[in-house]
């Protein structure tokens, strides 16, 4: 495929649909748009994200991580592979910077910003209105880490966000909930740790150094500054700070 274009069709709502919700059929809500790689590297991450039970995904800002790893989620949804999707995101003030507490509203509410990102992501293939269907039916659900431990997760998938911000043994707790059918992908920008200070090191990075061996079950996708499809000037800014990328 050429790259610098989408190439677009006409597909079924992943994981939206009468049969599996009982809900109406509406034709001209019902069509989204499919996702096709514009790289090598994306081409590769959809290929692991669909066989493997684990897919880390580094790299750069802009490079559709977060994109990808939702839409085959949906489309492991729609294809009733699983039953649920799962987003996790580490909660983490960042230096300097008001915390979770100075929002307003209740739990929930204060939440939300967490939840923007995945939002973002289900928009850009599907209707607003199919996605907070997804979201309000908890068909799609953000957990926090620490709800996470002691349960065991079957035939879902796990998409971890932004775990530079993650700690080993966070990392380490996400991964033992992995049930019978079920898989993850496990994301982020190392570049972009907000707890270097504090612990050193990251739970993404440790997981990449752990597991790549593990290839039967894991994939490994590094995505660099040539892969951002955000924009040309998301790329320029990324190559303006490229010495943080090289240390």
């Amino acid at each position: 495929m050429a790259k610098g274009k989408t190439r677009r069709e006409k597909v079924t709502v992943p994981g939206y649909d009468e049969m599996a919700y009982g809900i109406p059929h509406r034709s001209n809500e019902a069509e989204v748009h499919r996702v096709h790689p514009l790289n090598d590297n994306q081409s590769a991450a959809l290929e692991s994200l669909r066989t493997k039970t684990l897919t880390i995904l580094t790299g750069p800002p802009g490079t559709a991580k977060t994109l990808l790893s939702v839409y085959i989620a949906c489309e492991k949804l729609q294809k009733r592979q699983i039953d649920k999707i799962y987003y996790v995101k580490p909660i983490v003030d960042v230096p300097g910077e008001r915390g979770i507490g100075y929002l307003p509203g209740d739990k929930n509410e204060k939440l939300e910003p967490y939840f923007a990102s995945l939002r973002d992501a289900l928009c850009v293939f599907m209707a607003k209105g199919k996605a907070d269907y997804l979201i309000d039916k908890k068909i799609i659900e953000f957990v926090p880490i620490d709800y996470l431990r002691g349960r065991s997760l079957n035939r879902c998938f796990i998409i971890s966000d932004e775990m530079q911000n993650a700690t080993e043994h966070s990392v380490l707790t996400i991964l033992t909930r992995l049930g019978e059918g079920s898989s993850m992908a496990l994301m982020g920008d190392v570049i972009q740790r907000d707890l270097a200070k504090k612990y050193g090191s990251d739970g993404l990075s440790d997981a990449a150094r752990r597991l790549t061996r593990l290839g039967e079950y894991v994939g490994c996708v590094q995505f660099g500054t040539n892969d951002i499809v955000r924009s040309g000037f998301v790329k320029e800014v990324i190559l303006s700070y490229s010495d943080l990328y090289e240390a």
